[in-house]
C-alpha cells in the first residue's frame, strides 16, 4: 500500500486508489484500514497525487501550444523547478522508509500513514495554487483566445505578470516564494522580447502576438503599404507606465527607421555604421542588465529614459534636428490652424467658384439628358484635387516683386498638403492613441463641399517619427472646424453686398418708371413693403455675422496664438523675454471682428521666436521624444480650448452652419427673383408676372422660418458658452495652468475663462437685439 501511495503521489494511477472524487464519491479502500486511515489515504491521493498529475499534463500542454512566450516560460519553469522539488520530496520519503529512519518508521518497522502525510505538510496548498495558475492560463488558450485579458483569464504576458505580482502578497511564505520565482521567470522572458525591440527595432520573432507593441499596415495612395507600430494598452505589464510605453514605442520606431534607412539609403553617416550602432546597443544592454526582479516601476522608467536620451544624443539629433521639427509645426499652424488667413479665403473662394461652375454645367446637361442628369451634380475626386492648385496660384499672386526668395512655406505646402475626398477609414479613424483627442468630433468635413473632404499632410521620413497619422487626422478635423466658422462668416458678410435688398433704389430719371408709378399712387417697385418684411432677417444676419466673427477671432488670437507662444517659449527659454508682453486678450479686446480677417502678410514676431542661435543651444535639451510628447499635449489642450470636446456646443454649431447655408441660399435666390420682378414692372407699367410674385412671397416666408431657426441657435450657443465659462470658473484645476513646467516637461496653457468673448457677445442676446430692432434702419440701410 505504501508503494501504491508513493506511485500515486508521483502522478501515476493506482487500482487501489480513486482517480477522482467526482467519479467515485463513495469509494472505500479495499484494505484492512480504519475509516480514518481510509479517508486520509483518499484525501492524500486526490489533493496531492492527482493534482500533481493534472498540473504536469496541463503545464506540458501550455508549453507545447500556448501562443504567449511568457506563459510558456512560466509553465516550463513550473515543470522543471517546482514540480521537480515535489518529486524530490517523494524520493526523500521513500529513502527514509527504506533506511528505516526513525522520523517516519516506528517500532517493529511499522510506517504510520500519518507520518507519511505529515512530511508533505504545506504541499497541498502549493499544488492547489499551482493548479489554479495553470488552469487559468490554459482555459482561454484552449478556447482560442490569444489577446486581451479579463477577470478570469490570465492568458497574456501582462495578465500573468500581474497575477504573479499579486500572489506575492497572499500571506503564505511558501506561495510567496514560488510566486517570486515565477515573477522572475515571467519578467525575464518579457525582457527578452523587449530587448529585440529596444535594441534593434524589431518585433520579437516568437510570441509577437502577446507583445504590447504590434505592427499595423496602413495603405497609402501608392501601391506600397507603410508599416506603422502602435501600443496595445491591454498588453502593457503593470510595472510599465503609459508614458514609458510611449517612450519604448518611440525608441523602437527610431531604431527600425535607422535600420531600414541604412539598408536602403547607404549614405555612409556615422550613425549608420554597424560599429557605432553596436556600441550604442552594448551600452543600452548594460543598462537593462542592472534591473532587478521583481522590476521596480520607477527604476524601469529611469532606465528607459536613459536609453532614450542616449539614442537621441548619439543618433536622432542628426536624423531629426529641431529646425526641421519647427518647420513642420509652422506649416501646420499656418495652413491647418488657419494662421494665414489668405489661405482660408482663397480656399473658400476657389470652392465657391468651382461649385458655381459645376452647377451651371450640370443644369445645362440636365436639360438635355433628363432625370439621369442628377449624376452630373456629384463631386468627383479629380474635381476636388483641382481646387488646391487654384488656391496656390491665388496665394502666389499675393507676393510682391520685392520677395526675391519667394514664399518658402508656400512652396513646401504645395508639395505636402493635399485636399481629397474623405474615405470611410478616415471618417471612422479613432484618435484614442493620443491623450486628449479621443472625443474629437468629425462633424464639419462635409461643409466645404457637398461631400466630405479632408485636408491631409504627406509626412515624409524621418518626420513620421515625430508626427503620427493620428495627429495629422486631428489637425484635419480642427481645420474643418475652423474653416467652417470662417466660411459661414464670409458667406454672411457677402449678403451685405446685396444692396438691392437692403436699400431703396434710386431709379434713373430718364427711365420715367418712378414718375409713372407715383402717378398711379403706388410706391416705386413696392420696396418699402419689402424692406419691412426683410428687416428681421437683416438683424439676424448681422447678429450671426458678429457672433461668428468674434468666435473666430477668439479662437485665432486667444487660443491658437497663445498656445503657440507657450510652446515656443518652452522650446526656446533663452529667447523668451522676462518682461510681460502685451497679452493677446488686451491686444484684441477692442478690435472686434476685424481680427478675424487675417492679413496675407505673416507676422514679423514669429521670425524672432526661432533664432538660429537659440535653436542650437537648446537642441541638446529637447530630444525628439520629448518634442513629440510636448506636441501631443499642445494638440490635446488646443482641442479642449477650442471647445471641440463639448459635444453639446459642436452639435449646435454644426446645426447653425447648416441653417446659415440655407439662409444664404434663400437670400441670394430672393435677390434674383426681386430683380426679375422689378425689371418686369419697369418694362410693363400694367400687369405683373404672378409666378414671380408668388415665388417671392414663398421665399420671404421661408426666410422668416430660417431666420427664426438661426435666432434660436444663436441664443442657444451663447447660453452654452456661459455654461462652459461658469463650469470653468469654479471647476477643474486643469484650466489656467499658464504653461507651467513640471520637471522641465511642457504643460500647455489652457484657456480658463470665456468672459471676454461673452462680453463681446452681449450684442447677440435677445434683449439687446430687441432694443436695437427699432433702430435697424440706421444700421442696415445706412449709406
Amino acid at each position: 500500500m505504501i508503494h501504491e501511495l508513493l506511485l500515486s503521489l508521483s502522478g501515476h494511477t493506482s487500482p487501489f486508489l480513486p482517480e477522482s472524487h467526482e467519479k467515485t464519491p463513495n469509494f472505500t479502500v479495499n484494505e484492512p484500514l480504519s475509516p480514518a486511515e481510509s479517508a486520509l489515504l483518499t484525501s492524500v491521493s486526490q489533493n496531492l497525487g492527482q493534482k500533481h498529475g493534472s498540473i504536469t499534463a496541463k503545464a506540458s500542454d501550455v508549453v507545447a501550444n500556448h501562443p504567449s512566450t511568457v506563459c510558456r516560460a512560466v509553465c516550463a519553469s513550473l515543470l522543471s523547478k517546482h514540480l521537480v522539488r515535489f518529486q524530490q520530496k517523494i524520493l526523500e520519503v521513500e529513502k527514509s522508509i527504506l533506511d528505516e529512519d526513525s522520523s517516519i518508521v516506528g517500532a517493529y518497522n511499522i510506517v504510520p500513514l500519518s507520518s507519511i502525510v505529515g512530511t508533505f505538510d504545506g504541499w497541498e496548498r502549493r499544488l492547489r495554487w499551482l493548479s489554479k495558475l495553470v488552469e487559468s492560463i490554459r482555459s482561454e488558450a484552449s478556447a482560442g483566445g490569444t489577446r486581451g485579458s479579463n477577470a478570469q483569464g490570465i492568458y497574456t504576458s501582462s495578465g500573468i505578470v500581474g497575477y504573479l505580482r499579486d500572489a506575492t502578497h497572499t500571506g503564505y511564505p511558501d506561495v510567496e516564494q514560488i510566486a517570486l520565482d515565477l515573477v522572475k521567470v515571467a519578467e525575464t522572458a518579457w525582457l527578452k522580447q523587449l530587448i529585440s525591440w529596444l535594441l534593434y527595432g524589431k518585433l520579437p520573432s516568437t510570441g509577437a502576438v502577446d507583445f504590447f507593441i504590434s505592427q499595423a499596415t496602413q495603405g497609402s495612395e501608392s501601391d506600397e503599404a507603410k508599416p506603422t507600430f502602435v501600443v496595445r494598452s491591454e498588453l502593457i505589464p503593470p510595472f510599465v507606465e503609459q508614458a514609458t510605453a510611449s517612450s519604448i514605442l518611440f525608441i523602437g520606431k527610431s531604431l527600425n527607421y535607422l535600420r531600414t534607412r541604412g539598408a536602403t539609403a547607404g549614405e555612409g553617416d556615422d550613425l549608420d555604421s554597424p560599429l557605432a550602432m553596436s556600441d550604442i546597443q552594448t551600452r543600452h544592454l548594460s543598462r537593462l542588465s542592472l534591473l532587478t526582479f521583481p522590476i521596480n516601476a520607477s527604476r524601469f522608467t529611469t532606465t528607459i529614459r536613459s536609453i532614450r536620451l542616449s539614442l537621441s544624443k548619439n543618433a536622432l539629433q542628426k536624423l531629426l534636428p529641431l529646425p526641421k521639427v519647427l518647420n513642420i509645426l509652422r506649416l501646420l499652424k499656418d495652413f491647418f490652424l488657419l494662421e494665414r488667413g489668405e489661405f482660408a479665403l482663397a480656399l473658400i473662394s476657389a470652392v465657391d467658384e468651382r461649385l458655381a461652375e459645376k452647377q451651371k454645367s450640370a443644369m445645362d446637361k440636365s436639360k438635355l439628358k433628363g432625370p439621369d442628369s442628377l449624376k452630373h451634380f456629384m463631386i468627383k475626386e479629380g474635381e476636388v484635387k483641382s481646387i488646391l492648385p487654384r488656391v496656390w496660384s491665388t496665394m502666389a499672386s499675393f507676393q510682391t516683386l520685392d520677395d526675391e526668395d519667394g514664399d518658402q512655406d508656400l512652396d513646401v505646402a504645395r508639395e505636402l498638403i493635399q485636399l481629397s475626398l474623405e474615405s470611410k477609414a478616415q471618417h471612422q479613424k479613432s484618435l484614442r492613441d493620443v491623450q486628449g483627442l479621443s472625443n474629437l468630433p468629425n462633424k464639419f468635413q462635409d461643409l466645404l463641399l457637398p461631400t466630405a473632404t479632408v485636408l491631409t499632410l504627406r509626412v515624409e521620413p524621418p518626420l513620421e517619427l515625430f508626427l503620427s497619422s493620428t495627429e495629422v487626422t486631428a489637425y484635419a478635423r480642427i481645420h474643418a472646424y475652423l474653416l467652417a466658422i470662417r466660411r459661414a462668416h464670409l458667406h454672411l458678410s457677402k449678403l451685405m453686398t446685396l444692396s438691392g435688398l437692403r436699400r431703396e433704389p434710386r431709379p434713373s430719371p430718364a427711365s420715367g418708371a418712378s414718375q409713372r408709378l407715383q402717378a398711379q399712387g403706388r410706391p416705386a417697385f413696392g420696396k418699402s413693403e419689402r424692406l419691412k418684411k426683410l428687416r428681421p432677417v437683416w438683424v439676424t444676419v448681422a447678429s450671426a455675422t458678429f457672433l461668428l466673427a468674434e468666435l473666430g477671432a477668439y479662437f485665432q488670437s486667444e487660443v491658437i496664438q497663445s498656445s503657440w507662444m507657450e510652446l515656443q517659449a518652452w522650446l526656446h527659454p533663452a529667447a523668451a523675454t522676462p518682461s510681460r508682453p502685451q497679452s493677446q486678450e488686451d491686444k484684441h479686446l477692442s478690435t472686434g471682428s476685424r481680427d478675424f480677417e487675417s492679413s496675407p502678410q505673416k507676422q514679423p514676431s514669429e521670425a524672432t521666436l526661432v533664432p538660429g542661435v537659440a535653436i542650437q543651444s537648446e537642441e541638446g535639451l529637447r530630444d525628439p521624444e520629448r518634442l513629440m510628447m510636448a506636441h501631443q499635449k499642445f494638440l490635446g489642450s488646443l482641442c479642449q480650448s477650442l471647445l471641440l470636446d463639448r459635444d453639446s456646443f459642436t452639435d449646435r454649431l454644426r446645426a447653425l452652419m447648416t441653417d446659415v447655408d440655407h439662409l444664404c441660399a434663400l437670400t441670394n435666390r430672393l435677390h434674383i427673383i426681386q430683380q426679375s420682378v422689378d425689371l418686369e414692372k419697369q418694362l410693363h407699367s400694367t400687369g405683373t408676372s404672378s409666378n414671380s410674385e408668388s415665388e417671392e412671397a414663398r421665399l420671404i416666408d421661408e426666410l422668416g422660418s430660417a431666420r427664426r431657426k438661426v435666432d434660436a441657435l444663436l441664443t442657444t450657443l451663447v447660453s452654452l458658452l456661459r455654461d462652459i465659462d461658469a463650469r470653468r470658473a469654479g471647476g477643474s484645476s486643469t484650466y489656467g495652468l499658464k504653461g507651467r513646467k513640471v520637471d522641465d516637461e511642457f504643460v500647455p496653457k489652457m484657456s480658463n475663462r470665456l468672459d471676454r468673448l461673452l462680453l463681446k457677445l452681449d450684442y447677440t442676446s435677445p434683449q439687446t437685439r430687441a432694443s436695437q430692432s427699432s433702430d435697424a434702419d440706421a444700421f442696415i440701410w445706412s449709406e
